[in-house]
């Protein structure tokens, strides 16, 4: 009998905007996974321009600690911060 270990699969990334100022309102989930840091980094791009349009309001995107961040602030007083997220950094569902 032969026992194969398997390597723990390598982490799929995530965006995900929250508010981190203002009134609150549900997190958003961006579009589909991603195999990678770069990947997901139009993700950021992509979220961050769209709840600026959605809400009228202005975004940038900076980068931090080797991931791109961004940043929408909206007429109605909310700041969304919008990040990458890996598989393993993701709360757990129970």
């Amino acid at each position: 009998m032969t026992t194969t270990t398997l390597d723990p699969a390598p982490d799929a990334f995530v965006v995900v905007a929250e508010v981190i100022h203002g009134p609150h309102a549900t997190p958003v989930l961006g579009e589909g996974l991603y195999c990678s840091i770069g990947c997901a980094s139009a993700g950021v791009h992509e979220l961050t321009a769209s709840i600026a349009k959605r809400e009228q309001g202005s975004a940038f995107v900076l980068p931090y600690r080797g991931r791109p961040v961004g940043c929408a602030v909206t007429r109605d007083g909310r700041m969304w911060a919008v990040q990458i997220l890996g598989s393993r950094e993701l709360p757990a569902v129970h």
